[in-house]
């Protein structure tokens, strides 16, 4: 019974030290700094100690923002964008005929704009968008 009990433990504490480190949120230092300006958006990165800015069109403007960690998104009525403290990038993707923005949030290396249609969501590792379209049939 207490060799089983040893086991365990020495199981437990395996895991614990071979285990890949799982990084929260609140484990990830805010890098980013998002400011909606007229007729851009600026975004700062501790990381790059840089600032970045992307431009806006015409009649275009910031409709809801959000940044944490190393990530900053916003959307506008005609796209999403983001912004990546580690690449120093941003990232756009356009929003298609009758899409309307539901949601949107930044956290930690993530950021996330949930539509209608479809949830988008941004690495600030990869500095990509990748989606997931809803299927509206079921």
């Amino acid at each position: 019974m207490r060799s089983t009990l040893y086991f365990f433990v020495f199981l437990a504490l395996a895991a614990v030290f071979i285990s890949p480190q799982i990084s929260l949120s609140a484990d990830i230092n805010n890098e980013v700094y998002l400011l909606p300006k007229d007729n851009k958006l600026l975004a700062f990165s501790g990381l790059q100690n840089k600032w970045s800015e992307k431009d806006l069109g015409t009649g275009e403007t910031v409709v809801k923002s959000d940044y944490d960690g190393n990530v900053a998104v916003a959307y506008t009525q005609d796209r999403a964008l983001a912004f990546s403290g580690i690449t120093g990038r941003w990232s756009e993707e356009r929003f298609r005929i009758h899409e309307t923005v539901e949601s949107i949030k930044a956290q930690g290396n993530v950021g996330t704009i949930i539509t209608n249609i479809r949830a988008l969501a941004f690495s600030a590792k990869k500095g990509i968008w990748v989606e997931s379209v809803f299927d509206i049939h079921d």
